[in-house]
């Protein structure tokens, strides 16, 4: 069966409400000014409203409501702006706070981990709206790439939230054991190279005897269907349909590919759509005929459900920038005739 469906990895809870902990224990905490503890609050109130978007971002994502995420993560960009507003604010108070050298090391701690989830929300959104853009143009790898991009800095995020909750509990246990901000990753993988469709034959669609758009001609160029056996992911629904848009389209009949993610069963599924001189249209079923002696005309449908379909390509070079040229690659199975 087809292997269509990407698991998207962001699945996250809403963890900031309530894990900034109040430090009122510790004395010199205590003694600082009022302006400086309410800078604080309007920070992590800043970072707890970002958090919420950001997860209801993710969740668009997750239910392919690509335009929704887009607007989403230019509001999360409005956002984080002004959350960093917000930490400069408290940057120049701490600056002026009769603080002790102690206290003043503690806060340019936590300041430090304040500007770095700041970039991190920068990267995991950056990676959030690109993937968005690539999932939009079908262009799966390189939206896989983003998203895998984009979860790296949200799983920062949440450790460097986790730095700065620890950092308070240290503090207010007179401890001085602070942590310092996640590092970067060292290295980054690469985005996935463009495809080249090398594999494809060339001259891949050849042309022959011109048919016409009739259920009749398609019939008789079905004839009696596949002899070749179903192999599940070396010559399946696939390969099938592929071979059958080609070898319409070499006879000069319309055909399209389509796939459906979540066909029956959770597997995914492709066949062949065909455009009717009478500008009616009807679907080919192409594991119908994956025993022997089958007739090629009994995969010719209109059922209903042939007609929703997630993605309709135009021809092989379309469905295998989209998902690989493996995935329809029945050359190596069959010869070009």
């Amino acid at each position: 069966m087809m292997r269509f469906r990407i698991l998207w990895i962001l699945t996250l809870a809403v963890l900031l409400t309530g894990c900034i902990q109040p430090d009122e224990d510790h004395t010199e905490i205590d003694s600082r000014p009022v302006d400086l503890i309410k800078s604080q609050n309007e920070v992590m109130q800043h970072l707890k409203t970002i958090i919420e978007s950001q997860n209801q971002a993710i969740t668009s994502f997750n239910n392919r409501e690509y335009a929704a995420c887009l607007t989403e993560c230019e509001q999360l960009k409005k956002q984080n702006d002004e959350y960093a507003s917000s930490i400069e604010s408290f940057a120049d108070l701490v600056m002026e706070a009769p603080l002790s050298e102690s206290g003043r090391r503690y806060y340019r701690i936590q300041l430090s981990i304040l500007y770095a989830i700041h970039h991190d929300l920068n990267q995991s959104v950056s990676g959030l709206y690109s993937a968005c853009d690539y999932a939009i143009e079908g262009r799966d790898e390189d939206a896989r790439y983003h998203i895998q991009r984009a979860s790296r800095y949200i799983d920062m995020l949440y450790a460097n939230i986790g730095r700065f909750n620890a950092n308070i509990d240290a503090f207010n246990r007179g401890s001085w054991d602070l942590a310092s901000p996640v590092p970067e990753p060292e290295t980054d993988e690469a985005p996935p190279e463009k495809t080249t469709l090398t594999d494809i034959p060339d001259p891949y669609y050849l042309n022959k005897t011109p048919f016409q758009n009739t259920p009749d001609e398609i019939k008789r160029l079905l004839g009696m269907g596949f002899f070749t056996p179903y192999q599940c992911s070396r010559f399946d629904c696939s390969e099938m349909a592929a071979y059958i848009e080609w070898k319409l389209e070499c006879h000069n009949i319309t055909a399209y590919i389509a796939t459906k993610d979540d066909w029956e069963g959770g597997y995914g599924h492709a066949w062949v759509i065909v455009s009717l001189r009478n500008g009616k249209y009807l679907a080919i079923e192409p594991t119908i005929s994956a025993a022997e002696g089958s007739f090629g005309a009994e995969m010719i449908t209109t059922d209903p459900r042939y007609f929703d379909y997630d993605h309709l390509f135009e021809d092989i070079y379309c469905a295998s920038e989209f998902f690989g040229e493996e995935e329809w690659d029945w050359w190596n199975n069959l010869e070009l005739k």
